[in-house]
């Protein structure tokens, strides 16, 4: 029962850190956030496309040439410092409800799989009205750029969970 409380506690403190960092952006250093990404976090008024916003920002993508920033035309177009604080903090949240290393690891790295599988299907619905493309070649090079992104997402949680793990676990 705590690594799927972890999974969850994980997965939204990350979403609510970003939410929070975005929404206070323009006090934010442009280090931690483009100033861009921002504007077009602020510009939003839909939450859906808010949401999508810290989804380019939560998972970049590393391998192809396409970016998920890029492909939906707005959000941050690359890595982020804001996006390993984010993961390696859910990650720490993600072990601390989980309580064991190796429970903790599951619960962070699960919970960046399962944000990605959200953000690919918000984004999907976003843009689309049939629901019945969900398996077209757009729908799946949606999924694949997206689960592309979270290899750095799994990596900061990675760590974020071994530690929150460490920290919580059973002394005997």
């Amino acid at each position: 029962m705590g690594q799927i409380l972890g999974i969850i506690a994980g997965l939204v403190t990350t979403f609510v850190i970003v939410f929070i960092i975005l929404t206070f952006g323009p006090f934010i250093p442009a280090d931690v956030i483009s100033g861009n990404v921002v504007n077009d976090f602020l510009s939003r008024t839909d939450l859906e496309l808010k949401l999508t916003v810290i989804g380019t920002v939560l998972y970049p993508t590393s391998f192809t040439s396409v970016n998920f920033g890029t492909y939906v035309g707005y959000g941050a177009q690359g890595s982020t410092v804001l996006m390993f604080l984010a993961w390696g903090t859910g990650g720490l949240v993600a072990g601390l409800v989980s309580r064991d290393f190796v429970q903790g690891i599951l619960s962070a790295i699960f919970a960046v799989i399962l944000g990605a599988f959200l953000t690919w299907l918000l984004v999907f619905f976003i843009r689309t009205t049939d629901p019945l493309t969900i398996l077209s070649g757009e729908s799946m090079f949606l999924m694949q750029v997206v689960l592309e992104g979270a290899i750095y997402p799994a990596i900061a949680a990675f760590v974020g969970g071994l530690l929150g793990g460490g920290i919580s676990r059973e002394r005997r």
